[in-house]
């Protein structure tokens, strides 16, 4: 059975297929329908894997936040020790294992996503995603661990007891984010990013980055699961990526530039901790 597409009303970041989902530089590189590179197509199974095409349709004996993995590991694959943890956002799925702190190698990820961790808790994924999706998700996985790839914790920092339990990091260039965006992000959701609603409706682009860039950076760097928007970043290595994704971010904490439109549902308030300086 085919594996759902998303609705045109979208229920995360920088989602529309007919966006094409590339940035415009560098030039060189694969046309639209080519493959998504090993560790972007891991990101998106590791978001939802249930719109990849290796996914199969099968009796699932746990509820649907149990099978997906950035349930049971959190937006910066930390576990319980991340945002999804006891002393932040307390989510009762969350597992312990901390993927950032490992030493696993792909093949032994693998193993543990193929054949389940009873100890751990953990489902298995063999029947439900093929090898090859498996072995994305594993590079993803090592990639951004080993810093191949953005990690979480060069764009975000955890920050117990505060709206969001995250706050941006500093050292953004702002502006640059802005021209990032005009760039990348502006012909499918406007110049002022309230083209597409977010969550039936809840947020526009900018009142979602403010509130949930701990989920934003996640999307920016492997794109939207089940959509033609790819990694929306061009950097040489991971700490580029991270700093690409951090100048979009801080633009975005721009309430005027950004702003919350038709959204139904409350944007931050003056010195909201989440984007700290970046805030205006």
């Amino acid at each position: 059975m085919p594996i759902a597409r998303v609705s045109t009303v979208v229920t995360s970041l920088l989602v529309a297929a007919a966006c094409g989902g590339k940035p415009s530089a560098p030039p060189a590189g694969p046309t639209p329908a080519a493959a998504p590179p090993v560790n972007e197509r891991g990101g998106r199974v590791f978001d939802q894997w249930r719109r990849d095409p290796g996914a199969r349709e099968v009796a699932l004996d746990k509820a649907p936040h149990d099978w997906r993995l950035k349930n049971l590991y959190g937006w910066d694959l930390r576990g319980a020790a991340g945002v999804y943890g006891p002393k932040y956002q307390a989510k009762p799925y969350v597992l312990a294992r901390d993927w950032l702190a490992g030493t696993e190698t792909v093949e032994q990820i693998v193993a543990i996503l193929k054949d389940g961790d009873p100890d751990g808790g953990q489902p298995p994924f063999g029947p439900v995603l093929d090898d090859a999706a498996l072995t994305a998700v594993a590079t993803f996985i090592v990639d951004v661990r080993d810093g191949r790839l953005a990690r979480p914790d060069w764009i975000w920092t955890l920050s117990e007891g505060t709206p969001g339990n995250y706050v941006l990091n500093p050292g953004a260039d702002p502006a640059r984010g802005a021209a990032l965006f005009a760039e990348r992000c502006s012909g499918c959701h406007g110049d002022d990013g309230t083209e597409i609603a977010i969550d039936d409706g809840e947020f526009t682009l900018g009142t979602h980055a403010r509130q949930k860039a701990y989920e934003d950076w996640i999307k920016i760097l492997n794109g939207q699961p089940g959509t033609e928007m790819g990694r929306q970043v061009v950097g040489p290595d991971g700490r580029a990526m991270a700093q690409e994704i951090l100048d979009l971010l801080a633009a975005l904490c721009d309430r005027t530039k950004f702003p919350r439109g038709a959204a139904t549902g409350d944007d931050v308030a003056d010195g909201d901790p989440r984007c700290g300086a970046y805030l205006r």
